[in-house]
């Protein structure tokens, strides 16, 4: 790789580490081409980038990024999944690549919205629920007192109704008596 190439990628990398809202770092070593092929299509279809890069570049990025704690994790050949949206899609990926490619994918940390998080970490933030999880239960949450709401004035509508029938029953029930008293 010439040195303007190896600028290039650093320049890259480093953009792609300050425009992400999460990535983690991955040791690949021992996947085969087509797992390689396939984990690649995992992370595209969900909107998400996995580049293989050389340490030694990705060390000079994450410095000039501003994150040095990353520098003990990019020790030898490393791949990096880079989330843009939902930062805690790439977590999420890379747990489920762990598990479906032990032991020749094993997460060695990242960054999740400027936090550098550690190797042991990494499951509890794939844990996280998603964006649109989180969406989905804030809208059933704003939902849920509308909904009690329409069942306890739909319940004292109904108890309403039956109150006025009891009255008018008891109504016509005097109005009868005192017709036939009269």
């Amino acid at each position: 790789m010439s040195t303007e190439a190896k600028r290039e990628e650093v320049s890259y990398l480093k953009d792609r580490f300050e425009q992400a809202t999460s990535f983690v770092l991955a040791d690949y070593h021992g996947l085969t081409a087509s797992q390689m092929v396939k984990l690649r299509e995992k992370f595209t279809k969900q909107g998400l980038e996995f580049r293989v890069v050389k340490d030694t570049l990705a060390r000079i990025a994450a410095k000039e990024a501003g994150l040095p704690e990353l520098i003990d994790m990019l020790i030898g050949p490393i791949g990096i999944a880079i989330g843009y949206d939902d930062p805690a899609l790439a977590f999420k990926l890379s747990e489920e690549c762990r598990k479906l490619y032990t032991p020749h994918y094993i997460p060695k940390g990242g960054v999740f919205e400027g936090v550098v998080i550690l190797e042991g970490e990494v499951r509890r933030y794939a844990s996280m629920l998603s964006r649109e999880e989180l969406l989905a239960k804030l809208a059933m949450l704003c939902a849920s007192p509308m909904r009690v709401l329409a069942v306890v004035l739909k319940d004292t509508i109904r108890e309403l109704a039956t109150v006025l029938s009891s009255v008018c029953s008891k109504l016509e029930e005097e109005q009868n008596k005192e017709e036939q008293d009269g």
